[in-house]
This record gives structure tokens, C-alpha cells and sequence, in this order.
């Protein structure tokens, strides 16, 4: 089913200290283990569901054509009923459960079993397939029914423990089968000695993409005290940075970013001190030869990557990527509004515009009492910072601004108190004319299938690539359990991923716990971007939609293309539908159980297709 291959096994440094952008214990890294048995009670109440179902539009299509929706090859398409049995479960489960009086939920909280997660309203690309499922037995309980309802399949599980893990095969059945769409699930108990009752559980909502998501996820991770790389469907990761066969492996970096085209990583390195290396090689840029350390805490690359904005000491820093040297006046110095500092600074993939946390204080790692501004960029001249998102006084704090891959909205962290470590965070979304912040009450408030908790530490949002317009994705960090797996932790957050529609009125759907990562240890700063390993990019930008299309860094460019066509025309010599290939014509092969045309017609049902001699 899945394009992608594992990167590798995890490596463990121990006994480094953790130096993480906003602290973080040191401890192991592991493999992630093995699901455990039990869980907690889940209910809670329930929020509306905003675009519950529906296309997830992220881009693709369902043949094998490039840019389709699983890598280039054919989605599973079954359609139909399906049942599994997983091991240690009767041979008799279907007849009981079938013969058993249903007790619909409600009826008994006591005796029916509640999902504890995935989370209701949750929507998860179809490339993940390791998703852990786990719901609370209900007293007496010892066997469980799962049945999952799409709009192409009826998918039900027998199990005798209250969690569970699908196979590519049963992914393929619930999730790529229904993708665009969504299913419910529904958990069934009974007590095998005395199965005269089925109690069952509230239903859920799961969604799925309707194609891969793509890119690779730069994190930082205290159990190596460096930068992890890993695909969203990926298991495992693998360390980056430093690299863990040189000569400095053991020197810790934290804070980093990466250019948009994912071509080059700037990271404090060894403490706030500027690092940057080329990706995937790791050579290192920057300092050149001969040049002194620069300090930096945050930074930002241009969308061509030839530049790299350095946040230090509250001031803004403009550098040559390549040389280090800075570029302007003032030494490269961003100018700011009197008495104001900026730290935190995301340049839009149209290259006009840095969003930066501002303050009266915005040194080092922190900011207190930060507003959200936009500062113009147009070919070397900076323009006037302008507030969209005030301080409300008191306490209140907003940083972290991260632009969507369309620039149309930007991501950022509300909090009372400073940004370091702040447990009040919550995400937010906010247009660059400003206005009224959108809240992503799911997103931040759902665990467990409990609503309206608060205190979780949700923070450093940063957005998957995209090269389609419609859902996007946002990854972040949380101190939030994880199903009874992992507890909240007030010192180690974690990475969590959610889908994001920002034209609904609640847009973050309910997020997910990113299942490459280590459950022991703390894991942040998940900076997304693209690798040259993504399929669906163009050949070229498309006009006018603020997407970089064809995955080099920038949206729109000069040479772009007002549109590209569903299908290629044999024999123009023009790429008509901008996947690289000029004049690909397939023709349809009978007898192979593929659609080798893309037309959505399959063997002898195309009228086109061509007998194999």
C-alpha cells in the first residue's frame, strides 16, 4: 500500500542533557513498544462536527498515474463486507455477538466500553497506517466486536483485548478504500461465559485523506538531544542532525529550521550558536571558513532558501545563506518599532511578508506579552511592522506565528504567562488582514474523547507542505496523554499532528499523536517540509493559488502556468497535466486488474484497452 520505506532504526545517545527549544528532561530513546491492555474511562461531551465528512482535497487521485493518491501506484478499492479475526479470539465470535441482545449505548455506562482513542473527528492521511485503538472493556467484558461503517465498506474486528492496532491489509479495507470519506466506529463487549447481552459503545467519527501526505517531519528530541527525521509514515525515526557517524555526534542542537524546498537546516548548535548544513548530506554552510560564531535562537529561511533571517537578542538578523554575511543596512539589522523586540520569526512561501512574535521583551528562547506582526519584504527593503494580533495586557502572551503553505492564514500559540513552557498555550488561526483570531477548539481541547480540557501546553505549530489547495495539516507540540500509553507530562511534551479546514468555523479537526516518535521521551519544535521523495509535486507553479506546486520553495513564480489538465494530450509535445512527462500515453491493458489509463475504467469495461499477445 505505502510508498515509503522506513529511514532507519532509532539511535540512542544516553546520558546527554536535554537542550530544547523550551527545556525538556533527558532520557532513552526507544522503539515505541507494544500496545498495553486496560483503559480509562472514556464520555466526555461532544462538540459539532464541522465538514465532518466530505473530500479532504489535499490533492491525488485514485490511479497510477503520478501525483495519485498512494505513491504513484493504485489505492486499495475494496467495497464490500469484511470480517477479521485477530488472534486468541473463539471461532464462534460472529455468533455471538450475533445472537446476543444489542444493549445501545447509554443503557449501561457501567457494562458498555467507551473509546478512549483515536479521538472523535479525528482525520488521518491514509499513508498511517500504525494507529493505535483503545476503548475501556466495561465491567465483565472479555471479548469486543469493532465495526467500522464507509461509504465503500462494512469492516468488522474480533478481538478479546480492549485495544488494537490494524494491518496494512485492515488499513487498507477501513481507511484507503473510504478515502475523501469517513466511517464510524462503534465497539461492541460481552462476557463470553454469559453473552446473552452486546453492550456497546458510543459511536466516532474517523476521517481520512482523501491522498498522502508528504514531506518529512524535523523534530527535536531530548532522548538524542538532536534532530530526528521521520515521514508521517514512517515507525521509527532516524537522528538527522548531527550526524550520528561524524566526529561531533555527541553535541546537542536544538532550535532549527529548514528551508521550504527542504534543501537546508539552520540550527543552534552546541547552545544558541548558528549551524547550517545542507539537507540531506549535512555539509556544513554556515559559519564559512574562518568566521566567528553568531549567536541565534530562532530563525527563518526565505522561500528560495537564500537567505536566513536569525532572530538574537530581541533584534532580526538578514543573512546570506551561503556566505553568512549580512545583507542591508545596520548590518543586516531588521528595523522595528521603538522599545520593541521580535523573536519567532515564519516567512510566507510568497517571499512578501515575516510573521515574528513582538514584544517589549523577545530575548533568547522566551517572549512576554508578545502580539503577532507582519513585517513587508520586497527585494531587500523591509517595510513597518503591522500588529494583527494585540496583546490583550495582563498576562496575555501570542508567539510562535507559522504562515500556511497558501499564506492565506497563519497558525499561532495564545498563552497567560511567558512562552517558555506554558501550559495555557492554545492554538489559533489568524488571516494576515487580521480580525477576530479563529479558535481550534478540537484540536486543542479533545483527549480521550473528553472535551473542553485545558492546561495541555499546546504549542509550536508548523504546516505539512502542500502543493494542492483544501485540507492542511498542522503538527505541534502537546503535554497531553496519549490513550492510557502515555500520561500528561508537565516536562516532556510531545508531537501531535490535525488536520485543518480553515474555511470551517471550528477548522482544527481532532489531532493525533505522530506514531514515529518515542512515548518516553520529549519531542518538539516538528518542523515540516518537503524531501525530494514527494510524488505529487508539479513540474511547475500554478498562477494565482499561493501554493508552491512544484515544491522548489516558492509560490507563484514568474514562470507559472494559469492551470494544468486532468489528462495528458497524446502528441502535442506539451505537458498537459504537469507531472514531468511529456506526451505519456498509456494505453489500457485487459486481463491485468489495473486501470494503466487512469480513466477509472478497468480492463475489458475500457473500450480502449488492448488484449496482452
Amino acid at each position: 500500500m505505502m510508498r515509503h520505506m522506513t529511514l532507519g532504526a532509532v539511535l540512542t545517545l544516553a546520558g546527554l542533557l536535554g537542550y530544547g527549544c523550551g527545556g525538556g528532561d533527558s532520557s532513552s530513546s526507544t522503539v515505541n513498544g507494544a500496545a498495553g491492555s486496560g483503559g480509562a474511562s472514556g464520555g466526555g461531551g461532544t462538540i459539532s462536527l464541522d465538514g465532518a465528512a466530505g473530500s479532504a482535497g489535499i490533492g491525488g487521485g485514485t490511479g497510477g498515474t503520478p501525483g495519485s493518491g498512494c505513491g504513484g501506484k493504485p489505492c486499495a478499492n475494496h467495497t464490500g463486507n469484511k470480517a477479521f479475526n485477530e488472534p486468541g479470539t473463539p471461532g464462534n465470535a460472529s455468533s455471538l455477538f450475533g445472537s446476543g441482545a444489542s444493549q445501545p449505548a447509554g443503557t449501561d455506562p457501567i457494562k458498555e466500553p467507551a473509546v478512549v482513542y483515536p479521538n472523535h473527528e479525528t482525520m488521518f492521511p491514509i499513508n498511517v497506517s500504525r494507529i493505535h485503538h483503545e476503548w475501556s472493556a466495561g465491567t465483565g467484558n472479555d471479548l469486543f466486536q469493532l465495526e467500522f461503517v464507509g461509504p465503500k465498506t462494512t469492516v468488522t474486528v474480533y478481538t478479546s483485548t480492549p485495544n488494537w492496532q490494524p494491518t496494512e491489509e485492515q488499513w487498507d479495507w477501513i481507511a484507503e478504500s473510504n478515502r475523501g470519506a469517513s466511517v464510524t466506529w462503534t465497539v461492541s463487549g460481552l462476557e463470553t461465559a454469559s453473552p446473552a447481552k452486546v453492550w456497546q459503545s458510543k459511536p466516532i467519527t474517523l476521517l481520512f485523506s482523501d491522498a498522502e501526505v508528504e514531506g518529512a517531519i524535523y523534530y527535536w528530541s531530548t532522548g538524542t538531544a538532536g534532530v530526528m527525521k521521520a515521514l508521517v509514515s514512517d515507525p521509527i525515526p532516524v537522528k538527522f542532525y548531527t550526524d550520528p557517524q561524524a566526529a561531533d555526534a555527541d553535541t546537542c542542537v536544538a532550535c532549527h529550521t529548514l528551508s521550504r524546498d527542504g534543501k537546508r537546516l539552520a540550527v543552534g548548535y552546541g547552545g544558541e550558536k548558528l549551524r547550517q548544513a545542507s539537507v540531506p548530506d549535512r555539509k556544513t554552510i554556515l559559519p564559512a571558513s574562518g568566521q566567528a560564531d553568531r549567536k541565534m535562537s530562532w530563525s527563518t529561511f526565505s522561500p528560495d532558501g537564500k537567505l536566513l533571517l536569525i532572530a538574537s537578542d530581541g533584534k532580526l538578523i538578514l543573512l546570506d545563506s551561503d556566505t553568512g554575511n549580512p545583507v542591508g543596512p545596520n548590518n543586516g539589522e531588521v528595523p522595528l518599532p521603538s522599545g520593541k523586540q521580535a523573536n519567532h520569526p515564519d516567512w510566507n512561501a510568497l517571499g512578501d511578508t515575516v510573521a515574528v512574535a513582538m514584544a517589549t521583551k523577545a530575548s533568547g528562547k522566551s517572549v512576554s506579552n508578545g502580539e503577532i506582526a507582519l513585517i513587508p519584504y520586497n527585494g531587500g527593503n523591509w517595510g513597518t511592522a503591522k500588529v494583527i494580533v494585540p496583546s490583550a495586557g495582563g498576562d496575555d502572551n501570542n508567539f510562535f506565528p507559522s504562515w500556511s503553505p497558501d499564506s492565506k492564514w497563519i497558525a499561532f500559540v495564545n498563552a497567560q504567562g511567558g512562552s517558555k513552557d506554558a501550559k495555557t498555550a492554545v492554538l489559533k488561526l489568524i488571516a494576515p488582514s487580521g480580525g477576530t483570531p479563529k479558535a481550534l477548539t478540537r484540536l486543542n481541547q479533545r483527549v480521550n474523547n473528553q472535551d473542553g480540557l485545558i492546561d495541555l501546553g499546546n504549542s509550536m505549530p508548523t504546516w505539512a507542505p502542500s502543493t494542492k489547495p483544501g485540507i492542511f495539516w498542522l503538527a505541534y507540540s502537546s503535554l497531553r496523554e496519549y490513550a492510557t500509553l502515555r500520561p500528561a507530562d508537565d516536562k516532556k511534551d510531545q508531537i501531535w499532528i490535525a488536520a485543518v479546514d480553515p474555511a470551517a468555523s471550528d477548522p482544527g479537526y481532532s489531532g493525533f499523536w505522530a506514531p514515529f516518535q518515542s512515548v518516553e521521551d520529549g519531542n518538539h519544535r516538528a518542523f515540516w517540509t518537503h524531501t525530494d521523495t514527494d510524488v505529487q509535486c508539479l513540474c511547475v507553479d500554478i498562477c494565482g493559488d499561493s501554493l508552491d506546486n512544484d515544491c522548489d520553495g516558492t509560490a507563484d513564480e514568474a514562470d507559472c502556468v494559469q492551470s494544468c489538465g486532468s489528462k495528458e494530450i497524446c502528441g502535442n509535445g506539451k505537458d498537459d497535466d504537469c507531472d514531468c512527462v511529456v506526451d505519456e500515453c498509456v494505453v489500457e491493458i485487459c486481463n491485468n486488474g489495473i486501470d494503466d489509463d487512469g480513466d477509472g475504467l478497468i480492463d475489458e469495461n475500457d473500450p480502449s484497452c488492448n488484449v496482452p499477445k
